[in-house]
């Protein structure tokens, strides 16, 4: 290696040591733990959920959820590009990570080609899911809705179980 490849290299390993450092002193500073915690690359945030593309059915199928309080995920079907009635509720969710929930009883068979909301709601301290109750859980920079939209489609692929 000639000195002028060995100073590229060196130049270019601090600056990639540097951005790293940035990187992890801001992580820091927003209070997201580093992904050594355990938590997943998924997580964003406090509240978070994931649902993969689902096959028509009567249920609904929730692979990672972050709560910061125990709450729910509720299903609502669209009505004009917005989420409107509730299908279906899983049960309470500790706060914390879930991974591979059990299937979301829906109240009706769902659609090829329909489109569903997946959201978290926050349990009133009940454990039982009340829609005037537990209010949606809210996205602290949009203050809308924490929720996943959810296409069907009958050339889905049924999910295996996530792990992150």
């Amino acid at each position: 290696m000639s000195r002028k490849e060995f100073v590229i290299f060196v130049v270019i390993t601090v600056l990639i040591a540097g951005v790293a450092l940035f990187l992890r002193v801001r992580l820091e500073e927003s209070g997201i733990p580093p992904s050594s915690s355990g938590s997943t690359g998924l997580i964003i945030g406090a509240n978070a959920i994931y649902v993969a593309e689902q096959a028509p059915s009567k249920t609904l199928t929730v692979a990672v959820v972050r709560l910061e309080k125990p709450g729910f995920v509720v299903v609502h079907e669209d009505v004009a590009g917005a989420p409107g009635g509730i299908l279906g509720a899983s049960a309470v969710l500790p706060a914390g990570e879930t991974h591979n929930l059990s299937a979301i009883l829906l109240s009706r068979m769902t659609r090829d080609g329909e489109t569903l909301y997946a959201m978290l709601h926050v349990d009133d301290g009940d454990g039982v899911f009340d829609a005037g109750k537990d209010k949606p859980v809210l996205d602290p920079v949009s203050a809308s809705p924490m929720m996943m939209i959810v296409t069907v489609s009958a050339e889905a692929v049924e999910p295996g179980a996530v792990s992150l």
